[in-house]
């Protein structure tokens, strides 16, 4: 083998330093360019996240409503639901009021009519003596012999 000289030496070093450099430059742009997408893809990742935490605080707003108006329905439905029980006490309290003015008024019409039936009765009497009275011719009265 032949001796290598000290040029042919550094030129050797310094074309494999060249190449060596070509390489870490090439690793360097590869790996620049991979940090790149991933700071993209970051990126996206957190404006995702934002826009489903925003998402998911819309739908927590829309069930906490959702859940004040079955609560406030459930609360306007119990109060229906009493006033429809004291509307049927009111009704059927008036029904029983009209039924006893109804009876009232029956009895009341009884008792009136019942006077008059006697007023009636006593003045058809009253007539019919006063006619037996008058038809009669008096007795002569027996003599009064002394």
């Amino acid at each position: 083998m032949n001796d290598i000289t000290r040029e042919e030496l550094n030129a050797k070093l310094e074309t494999i330093e060249t190449k060596m450099d070509a390489r870490a430059e090439a690793m360097s742009a590869k790996l620049d360019a991979f940090l790149a997408v991933q700071a993209e893809r970051d990126l996206r990742f957190n404006e995702n996240l934002r826009s489903s935490i925003t998402l998911s605080d819309e739908w927590n707003q829309k069930f906490r409503l959702l859940t004040e108006q079955s609560v406030k329905a459930a609360t306007d439905a119990d109060a229906s639901a009493k006033e429809a029980a004291s509307l049927k006490t009111h009704f059927w309290a008036s029904v029983a009021a009209q039924v006893l003015a109804v009876g009232a008024i029956v009895v009341g019409a009884y008792f009136a009519n019942q006077a008059n039936v006697l007023s009636a009765i006593s003045t058809t009497v009253s007539v019919f003596q006063a006619g037996k009275d008058v038809g009669k011719t008096p007795e002569p009265s027996p003599a009064k012999t002394e």
